[in-house]
């Protein structure tokens, strides 16, 4: 194993064998901070979402915008906590991660699978991050170009010349109302009447029930 490698090589490498061996209490608290400062980050991804984001209440969007926005908002945030994650590790490295019974080829075995571990962990961290912030960013911009909830229907009472009645307003023009009056035993089929001024209507009010 240790053909691969000068002896000049060796040499440096248990000189820094010796020193990381001197420093593991140093390199446990620095694993320590990192983790920390993962937690920290997940907890202000979760406040970023809350916070940025674009209609007020997404139960008022209809079904299907409203299942996309959960979608890419929840697949978003999941992306940015695995780019997190991935970042910390990389950095600081998998927690009680040691050398056993190390020498000095083990040591650049060691250092060389470390920069692969690392340059992958960046790439996935590099792509996690855009897509996160990509599906975030459109789960919101969908809260705000989604319609709007239908308005309730207007209920009025109009009188007549003849006769009082109460309905769903469906229409008011210059010729006319249009209303949908149903049963007042509230069984069988509603009718629709279309009402002229003056010969028919007299006047509209809006009413909160009939």
């Amino acid at each position: 194993m240790t053909g691969r490698y000068l002896p000049e090589e060796l040499e440096r490498a248990q000189q820094r064998l010796d020193a990381m061996a001197e420093a593991q209490l140093e390199i446990g608290r620095a694993q320590a901070e990192g983790w920390r400062n993962f937690l920290t980050v997940a907890s202000g991804l979760l406040a970023a979402v809350l916070v940025l984001k674009g209609r007020e209440n997404v139960a008022e969007l209809p079904g299907g915008y409203r299942t996309a926005v959960v979608v890419l908002v929840a697949a978003g945030l999941v992306l940015l906590l695995v780019a997190a994650f991935v970042a910390v590790s990389a950095a600081h490295g998998r927690p009680g991660d040691v050398l056993k019974y190390p020498h000095a080829a083990k040591l650049l075995d060691w250092e060389e699978r470390e920069r692969e571990r690392i340059a992958s962990r960046i790439g996935v961290t590099r792509w996690a991050t855009v897509a996160g912030v990509l599906a975030a960013a459109a789960g919101i911009l969908l809260t705000w170009v989604a319609p709007g909830p239908d308005e309730p229907a207007q209920t009025v009472r109009v009188h007549t010349r003849a006769e009082t009645l109460c309905g769903e307003l469906l229409a008011a023009d210059g010729s006319g109302v249009t209303v949908k009056v149903r049963p007042a035993s509230g069984k069988g089929q509603a009718t629709i009447r279309h009402l002229t001024w003056q010969r028919d209507a007299v006047s509209v009010a809006p009413t909160a029930r009939c």
